[in-house]
């Protein structure tokens, strides 16, 4: 059974398993904590304790597929980057990237590279045992010098004497200063202090909760321009800090109670499908950070006890053909509002479907109204 850190057998050098795998318990305990109470969460959970099961069971004979497993872990990046969690979604990055390392081909391994130099050695020495004994020749005395490097001593030693004596003679000669007048007295300057040179600071490293609270004021400054995208980057970066702060738990409310906001005003304005849409995101946000959903679910009953109506534009010809025979509230452009219901489009104008009570019955009749004089048609659906 071979060393799963020990990639040697393969031919080649890749990362430390026992770091890989440190990485994935590590990847899976935060995919537990982000508190992201969702089914996709549970997944990605069970996806890093598969390739965890998997990489445990390459100690056995059977070769471990790291490209398939670094392939599983894709998603679990997605994941991480779609919620805000960048750093997360980096480090499964270098997970994946680490495992496909281990899958492609490498460089010979050091150990064997030192076994080929150690039997080169051994035959260059077998070499030379083959060869005839030679007659060793009279060595010279071990304090001889040759020659040249004699020479080469001697004129060093002559420059040394040279610079020394100028040295001397300039220290002893003296130094004759020309004589120059008074100058006018002048009244003494203050010395002006010179600022100390600034050091360039190094990479300061931020305590956890300094970073917890420029995150969460970043947050804020994005409430205020209405950016709730942005807020909730910074919320989650926050959350990876501490996700039960009292501080990351009042910006989460604080998103909740916009997009509840937005909900309403959608509503009000005949947008069903945005304010269904703002009230999933502000569960979903409500969920994620353990929050109290009531304000969310009076929303979706006060809308489902609206009247619902669309509002459709005068240059909507189509629409408002296939809304024949419903009730409509025009409002023109002058302010006004008048209630009716739709009969068709011809020639630029609205047909509406009147009726006229006279005596001893009701008459029907159509009326034009150009399209020109409607700012816009909301059409009732009941």
């Amino acid at each position: 059974m071979t060393d799963p850190n020990d990639s040697a057998a393969g031919g080649r050098v890749g990362p430390d398993l026992r770091t890989i795998t440190a990485r994935l318990t590590d990847l899976q305990r935060k995919c537990q904590s982000v508190g992201l109470r969702t089914n996709e969460s549970a997944e990605m959970e069970a996806r890093i304790a598969e390739v965890l099961e998997r990489l445990g069971a390459g100690e056995d004979d059977e070769p471990v597929a790291y490209g398939d497993l670094a392939r599983r872990l894709f998603p679990v990046e997605r994941f991480f980057e779609s919620n805000g969690f960048l750093s997360v979604a980096k480090e499964v990055a270098h997970v994946e990237r680490a495992l496909e390392a281990l899958a492609s081909p490498g460089p010979v391994v050091p150990s064997r590279v030192l076994e080929l130099e150690a039997s080169d050695d051994a035959e260059t020495r077998a070499v030379h045992d083959d060869e005839p004994a030679v007659e060793p020749t009279a060595s010279p005395s071990r304090w001889a010098v040759p020659r040249p490097v004699a020479a080469v001593l001697v004129l060093f030693l002559v420059a040394v004497a040279v610079c020394a004596a100028v040295v001397v003679h300039r220290q002893s000669t003296p130094t004759v200063v020309p004589a120059l007048p008074d100058p006018t007295p002048r009244p003494a300057r203050t010395p002006t202090a010179t600022p100390a040179p600034m050091r360039p600071a190094g990479p300061q490293v931020q305590s956890p909760g300094a970073r917890l609270a420029e995150e969460i004021g970043r947050a804020r400054l994005a409430l205020v321009d209405g950016d709730v995208d942005r807020a909730m980057d910074h919320i989650s970066l926050a959350a990876l800090v501490d996700s039960d702060h009292a501080t990351v738990l009042g910006a989460a409310e604080q998103v909740v109670a916009l997009l509840v906001g937005r909900s309403d005003a959608a509503a009000d304005a005949g947008d069903w499908s945005a304010a269904e849409a703002a009230l999933e995101r502000a569960e979903r946000v409500a969920i994620r950070f353990g929050l109290d959903t009531s304000p969310i679910e009076d929303a979706a009953y006060r809308h489902r006890q609206m009247a619902r109506y669309r509002v459709l534009q005068p240059s909507d010809l189509a629409a408002i053909r296939a809304a024949a025979g419903r009730r409509v509230t025009l409002h023109y452009r002058n302010g006004s509002t008048r209630e009716s219901v739709i009969e068709g489009v011809a020639d630029g104008k609205l047909l509406l479907e009147e009726d006229t009570a006279v005596r001893g019955g009701t008459v029907t009749y159509t009326d034009r109204v150009p399209l020109t004089d409607l700012e816009s048609l909301h059409v009732w659906e009941d």
